[in-house]
């Protein structure tokens, strides 16, 4: 007696309406509602952390021994000082770089 190996045929993917409309809706909901874009662009802090994160990114190299730097300063007839931030891991410093 000969036993048939086949394998049914898998079910066609058919997408549930629901979920798909709730998530057009919720999308939809971005665009007409009028987002305050100068909560994002206020002036202090998320400007400064920004800019510092990106001058330390910047700054990591091999050059510098992936120092955790904002500034570097040159000192006459002597090795240059760093003005240090290395509060957080290199880890995301690397991402920014990339």
């Amino acid at each position: 007696m000969e036993t048939d190996h086949t394998q049914p045929p898998l079910p066609r993917f058919r997408p549930e309406p629901l979920p798909l409309s709730l998530l057009l809706l919720a999308l939809s909901t971005l665009f007409l509602c009028s987002i305050d874009k100068g909560y994002f662009y206020r002036p202090g802090s998320l400007n400064y952390e920004t800019a510092k994160n990106l001058s330390i990114a910047e700054n990591l190299s091999s050059d510098h021994q992936f120092r955790l730097f904002q500034r570097r300063r040159p000192v006459p007839d002597a090795a240059p000082t760093y003005d240090m931030y290395s509060r957080f891991p290199v880890g995301g410093f690397a991402l920014i770089k990339l």
